[in-house]
């Protein structure tokens, strides 16, 4: 007892040492068993490119990467002359992150830069089961095997605005959630007329083309065949209906579909407008103050497709396959894509979250004045629809049929002419893209 005794006042004495004698026989511990401190990171730097617009890259991702990746600094690279996405590969120079829209993934893919990013969800434990899984759908949809090139930092809402005081200077009844467009479109032919000298307009076709597209899940080209597929039932029927949006007769030849969203906010003409939420990216604050009176509801569904809404649209990020980095790049997208505190500090500003989780979900557009009042839970509440075939045609596509669309609502063409057309000038470009 008396040497166990001795043998603590020594450990006290000597316990800076960490040598301390055993009672009853224990093994004792060497001095240089302690273990080393755990070594920062090295500093890594990652081109981040702004493909599309970020209206506040500090605000929505580095102040979250500086507090959560200290040792990343991210070097923005912007998209102009100079360093188009193009050109930086020309130059070797590609960047490890791009920001894009996930529509735009038709013309990043045959850059032949993107990283699907399954095998880098499966390393660091990404199920994508977080997301909506129609949004997965959506995104996988622009692949040919099921790939997945892109991580959703939000998703866009949209709308049907209306303008309060053209419904109440014809006395007309205001829209109403959940209609559809045969129901919008005769509403808005009660408010098409002249006032004085002022040509009022009920309602006008969304800004573009595949905006029905996706909300009627048509593909433009068969992606197994790569063989226009624009001659249709389906695209028959959308042609027709996106022309009765427009007045019968038309008050003046429509040039371009983009026209409608100016119509409504500048000139005030326009009674109706389906188009991305305007509280995105519109100060309908500076037009509330200079008198605007504005709402919205739901956006338009078709009859036999009940309470789907638009296609995904979306910002969020791409992975490159030259990037040196793809490890830590991935770990900063996925951290941007899923953490419950960026997600809902970008909802609240009307970022909307790609992810299902509820209580994030209904926080949409909290800090904006504007939408308090308004019902946005419903705009959320639409489902998306089933995403047509994706192919690397797509753009290409799109104008051209847009073109045969724009014809036929002036009535230089009739719908089966303006579709045949379309599919013969489709498959000439599909013809030219492969050729090069």
């Amino acid at each position: 007892m008396r040497n166990c005794t001795a043998k603590l006042l020594l450990a006290g004495m000597v316990a800076a040492t960490g040598l301390l004698g055993g009672c009853g026989g224990g093994q004792k511990e060497a001095a240089g068993d302690i273990p080393d401190p755990v070594k920062a990171p090295d500093p890594v730097t990652l081109k981040f490119y702004t493909r599309t617009v970020l209206d506040d890259y500090e605000k929505y991702i580095n102040q979250y990467v500086k507090k959560k990746f200290p040792h990343v600094t991210l070097q923005v690279v912007e998209n102009k002359k100079g360093s188009t996405i193009e050109e930086l590969i020309a130059m070797n120079d590609i960047p490890d992150i791009i920001w894009e829209g996930v529509t735009n993934l038709q013309s990043v893919l045959p850059l032949e830069i993107a990283q699907d990013l399954r095998p880098l969800a499966q390393k660091h434990g990404l199920d994508f089961g977080v997301y909506d899984s129609k949004l997965v759908d959506s995104i996988k949809s622009y692949s040919k095997n099921g790939e997945v090139y892109y991580l959703p930092y939000n998703v866009l809402a949209f709308a049907l605005h209306y303008n309060k005081d053209i419904f109440d200077k014809f006395g007309v009844p205001y829209p109403t959630n959940n209609m559809t467009w045969d129901e919008v479109i005769a509403l808005g032919n009660k408010l098409t007329r002249t006032d004085g000298t002022v040509q009022y307009v009920g309602l006008k076709s969304p800004i573009n083309l595949n905006r029905l597209q996706m909300q009627a899940s048509l593909p433009y080209v068969d992606p197994k065949t790569e063989q226009a597929l624009v001659t249709s039932e389906g695209w028959k029927e959308l042609f027709e209906t996106a022309k009765r949006m427009f007045p019968n007769p038309l008050p003046a030849p429509i040039k371009s579909l983009g026209d409608s969203r100016n119509e409504f906010t500048t000139a005030k003409t326009l009674a109706m407008l389906p188009d991305i939420l305007l509280l995105h990216n519109t100060d309908m604050a500076k037009l509330e103050r200079e008198g605007f009176k504005w709402d919205f509801v739901t956006y338009p569904t078709f009859k036999d497709k009940p309470n789907v809404g638009q296609g995904l649209f979306s910002d969020g990020f791409i992975l490159t396959k030259g990037s040196k980095h793809q490890d830590v790049a991935f770990q900063i997208v996925s951290y941007l894509s899923t953490d419950p505190e960026v997600q809902l500090g970008a909802t609240k500003d009307g970022r909307i979250t790609g992810l299902k989780k509820e209580e994030i979900r209904k926080q949409a557009f909290a800090n904006n004045e504007l939408a308090k009042g308004r019902n946005t839970a419903a705009l959320l509440g639409q489902s998306y629809p089933v995403p047509a075939p994706s192919s690397v045609y797509d753009r290409d596509a799109a104008s051209l049929v847009n073109g045969k669309l724009l014809a036929f609502i002036n009535g230089t063409l009739d719908v089966n002419t303006a579709l045949r057309e379309a599919q013969d000038l489709v498959t000439k470009k599909i013809a030219e893209k492969k050729s090069q």
